[in-house]
């Protein structure tokens, strides 16, 4: 290439990033207009007043008897009332020009109302894949049954589960409620029959209320500490097959409640992924019931939550001729809906 070519090249280039750069101050700049008329009312008033004054010092350079004195000349006063309508809404600002003072808006206060002082709810259906493992019986007809979570499907028959949370600063509202229905072909029958089909229909509600005992934001952990009552609904079903007895058929229903406390704790590991626990424990319509679960937590988005974990349930009712001595234990999975 000659030199020739590199200098018109250079001075194409040149021109380009001229164009662009006089584009780019020409869009960064505004349209200017009439100075009389985009010009602020006190800056025209002082100019013009300048002017005036210019003026009637030169006239009195050359005819001093004629015409007012220059300390005479006023500043005209033009839209004072506008100026003085507006006074509630700006306070002057002082400069060092008289007249150039400029007004700026008076700050208001509105104090911002922290997210913690409003109620905040979250609603999390779950899916919870808990086997049977106890003692189950009405009057002098017990079986045994050992259900696993990996057979949960073949004997489920029907389940609902969900669990509503409100909170409103340091106090907690916890709703869980949990029906499941399973029938069970392989429990044990005992000596005196041959088979068993043992079919168990469950219904907990759980009340609890709390208080929030420690928080820190900056880690996201937080203590509760909860208490409330536990409601239970539980309907057995036994058909016994003929073996040394002949086939029998016994079934019962019985409620009973529980009163239980424990606590609840979370902690944040980074800003998608959280570990949570509840512990409880309790009794008196049971002789005992006890209550874990352990899971970690991942952040769809600010308002949804993924949730899996483990889940053991515990509890050993044996009053007035029906035995319920069950653990249910599984994993779980579930959504959390913040709104």
């Amino acid at each position: 290439m000659s030199a020739h070519q590199n200098k018109a090249s250079l001075l194409g280039v040149f021109i380009i990033l001229a164009t662009v750069y006089i584009s780019v101050v020409s869009a960064q700049t505004p349209v200017s207009v009439n100075s009389s008329t985009a010009m602020p009312e006190s800056i025209r008033e002082t100019k013009e007043t300048v002017v005036e004054r210019k003026a009637l010092a030169s006239k009195k350079g050359t005819d001093s008897s004629n015409g007012p004195e220059v300390g005479e000349i006023r500043p005209r006063k033009e839209n004072s009332d506008s100026v003085k309508a507006d006074a509630d809404l700006t306070e002057p600002v002082a400069t060092s020009n008289e007249g150039l003072g400029r007004t700026v808006p008076k700050a208001t206060s509105n104090p911002q109302t922290s997210s913690t002082d409003k109620w905040q709810f979250q609603f999390s259906p779950y899916f919870w894949l808990a086997g049977l493992h106890g003692t189950g019986g009405v009057g002098n007809r017990t079986t045994q049954v050992d259900e696993s979570f990996r057979d949960v499907f073949d004997a489920l028959n029907f389940a609902f589960m969900g669990m509503f949370e409100a909170r409103k600063d340091k106090f907690i509202s916890l709703t869980d409620l949990e029906y499941v229905s399973v029938s069970d072909e392989k429990a044990t029958p005992g000596p005196l029959f041959s088979t068993v089909d043992a079919g168990f229909k469950t219904f907990i509600f759980d009340q609890e209320v709390g208080y929030r005992l420690l928080e820190n934001p900056e880690k996201g952990a937080s203590l509760d500490v909860l208490g409330g009552a536990r409601v239970w609904r539980v309907k057995t079903d036994f058909e016994f097959g003929a073996g040394i007895l002949p086939a029998t058929r016994v079934e019962a229903s019985r409620s009973w409640v529980d009163a239980v406390g424990g606590l609840r704790g979370k902690m944040a590991l980074s800003q998608k992924m959280f570990l949570t626990g509840k512990l409880d424990l309790g009794g008196g319509g049971s002789h005992f019931t006890w209550q874990l679960f352990a899971g970690a937590g991942y952040n769809l988005n600010p308002k949804i939550a993924l949730i899996f974990g483990y889940r053991v349930l515990d509890v050993d009712y044996d009053k007035n001729n029906f035995v319920f001595d069950m653990n249910q234990r599984g994993p779980i999975l579930g959504l959390g809906f913040k709104f």
